[in-house]
């Protein structure tokens, strides 16, 4: 019986934990079109309207392809044809006053919207490049990146 109740309290501890895990998203996909993936890690995810996107996931789409991404902040990117875009920080946590956007693009198009981040801490926010890397100190910018 006291194994039965450790058990128990184990997996009481244990759940609450994996649900914060899998549902630590740090936005949506929107307006997908053609061939898009989401690379989680080992996994290929097809890219679908809804499909969460979690930080360190690649986005890449197809010759044909196209995405949208909504962020927590209401930070927007769409990718065009050919491209494919990582987030290596995502921080949005007003109450504390803390901010982070760090994206890395590898190839293709992409447009970006600033969000609740880029407004209230622009100097957390960048976008890099295999070239460059952009501050965010605007609202808005188009990106073109062409395969080495």
């Amino acid at each position: 019986m006291r194994i039965f109740i450790v058990l128990i309290c184990i997996v009481g501890l244990v759940l609450p934990v994996a649900a914060l895990a899998e549902d630590a998203f740090i936005g949506g996909l929107r307006n997908v079109q053609g061939t898009a993936t989401v690379i989680r890690g080992q996994q290929k995810i097809p890219a679908e309207n809804g499909t969460r996107i979690h930080l360190n996931d690649i986005l890449v789409t197809g010759e044909d392809g196209a995405l949208g991404v909504v962020f927590k902040d209401d930070t927007r990117i769409s990718l065009g044809p050919d491209s494919q875009i990582t987030i290596t920080r995502f921080v949005y946590q007003p109450a504390q006053e803390k901010y982070g956007f760090i994206s890395k693009m590898i190839r293709g198009t992409a447009s970006y919207v600033s969000g609740a981040i880029g407004k209230k801490s622009p100097e957390t926010v960048k976008f890099k490049t295999p070239v460059a890397t952009i501050g965010i100190r605007g609202t808005a910018f188009l990106a073109r990146v062409e395969p080495e």
